[in-house]
């Protein structure tokens, strides 16, 4: 899978620059007004899927007539620019105090269902959308606004199989699971898992997953190469995380590798025939992983086909843009009718979590400060061992070569000998 990894092809370059221009704010004026999307980062390095989400949706909406920009967590704690017609916030977490009254507020509701539905302020959304009908349902009990079913989507553009050179497709399996930290249900399943090849796991943190015989470990890859890892495979290995397959809010790799040409193997059930893709092969343990791999390849040729055939037509985020370009309309016209600020109690909460968040970043700076302290001490002290190590053998071997010249001089052998040395030098003299 060597060839897989590209990490900047002709064909997903200026697609690359687009996105880059979305996440730096060279895209926020439009007629129709500016959507900015309330995210973890803005920066395409650090490989976070809620910014790929909104940046995907963005430029579908960019295409629509929207201006469009990123609202990164490290200005959270700033007031949003007034011009701003729609803030769609992308993470739970995100206190919208600081949004003008006149500016309209949505939230996309992509995984922790449990947790948006139980957030005290959500009533401050104009619109929620959902990525499931069970999502929908659970945050309908606690919201009484407008929820529509938004499952993310995928661009068709960067993750396509019409490609000027296409790859000779084989059929390994890949996976491009991330560890940040928190183990995966699909690690279990890897730990054990003997396919006729390893499968090919492009993961982030890599050298703290551990290795098995079933698994190629290799360190994650950009975004911007994932279309020619997927271009590559017959297979991507899916893992969905617990909060999100409660509610089956499907993640954006289901999508990607369908439009890409390999066929994903998901451990989730939950969503899939709401999707239009419940042919989707799904396993729970190291044996049915294995019988899905194993699909002969004009059958997985032809399952691949018919899935993708629905993702194209139904799941791209320009299908999405023209979905939701409405519902923003909508609540545009009802925010038209408010000025001024949110609520005090509203802006005291979102004060609030900033003063967290820096307390959670000063808390991770010192601890990173410690924990390279601690790394250091522990390089010395290994250097140390390995000196005092050396000069404790340094002085084993003098004490023995002393100890051996002492018994030397002292034997009967070395006397007489000495004895000669001195007759004979007193004879030359």
């Amino acid at each position: 899978m060597t060839a897989a990894v590209i990490p900047n092809t002709p064909l997903s370059a200026p697609l690359r620059a687009e996105y880059e221009a979305i996440a730096a704010g060279e895209h926020v004026e439009g007629p129709r007004g500016t959507v900015r999307f309330a995210v973890s980062t803005a920066d395409p390095t650090e490989g976070k899927g809620d910014l790929f989400v909104a940046l995907g949706l963005a430029r579908a909406l960019r295409a629509e007539g929207w201006g469009v920009a990123m609202w990164p967590l490290e200005r959270w704690g700033e007031e949003v620019p007034a011009d701003t017609a729609v803030v769609v916030s992308m993470i739970e977490s995100f206190v919208p105090g600081y949004v003008p009254a006149g500016t309209a507020l949505v939230a996309w509701v992509r995984n922790w269902t449990a947790k948006w539905a139980a957030l005290p302020y959500l009533d401050e959304f104009d619109a929620v959308w959902t990525s499931s009908s069970p999502a929908r349902d659970a945050v309908a009990a606690q919201y009484d606004g407008p929820v529509e079913v938004v499952p993310i989507g995928v661009d068709t553009e960067l993750f396509t199989t019409d490609t000027p050179a296409p790859r000779e497709r084989t059929d390994r399996a890949v996976t491009t699971v991330n560890f940040w930290g928190v183990r995966r249900r699909v690690q279990d399943v890897l730990a054990e898992v003997a396919p006729a090849e390893p499968i090919v796991w492009f993961a982030a943190n890599v050298d703290h997953v551990e290795a098995t015989a079933g698994v190629e470990l290799r360190p994650a890859v950009s975004y911007f190469a994932l279309p020619e890892v997927y271009r590559a495979a017959g297979f991507v290995v899916d893992d969905v995380i617990a909060p999100a397959a409660e509610y089956g809010t499907l993640n954006s790799r289901l999508f990607e590798s369908l439009a890409a040409g390999a066929l994903p193997v998901t451990d989730c059930t939950l969503g899939l025939d709401e999707l239009g893709l419940s042919d989707v092969p799904v396993f729970d343990d190291a044996a049915s992983l294995e019988r899905a791999l194993a699909m002969p390849r004009d059958e997985r040729t032809a399952l691949t086909a018919r899935l993708r055939a629905v993702v194209v037509e139904r799941h791209s985020f320009r299908t999405r843009a023209e979905q939701v370009g409405p519902v923003l309309d909508a609540a545009v016209a009802i925010a038209s009718g408010r000025s001024g600020q949110r609520g005090a109690f509203l802006r005291w909460a979102t004060a609030q979590r900033e003063v967290l968040r820096q307390a959670e970043h000063d808390r991770d700076v010192h601890l990173s400060g410690v924990q390279d302290i601690n790394q250091r001490l522990v390089a010395s002290e290994q250097q140390v061992g390995a000196y005092d190590t050396a000069r404790r053998q340094a002085e084993a071997e003098r004490d023995q070569i002393a100890a051996r010249f002492a018994g030397l001089t002292r034997s009967p052998e070395y006397r007489l000998l000495h004895g000669v040395g001195l007759v004979a030098r007193r004879v030359r003299r």
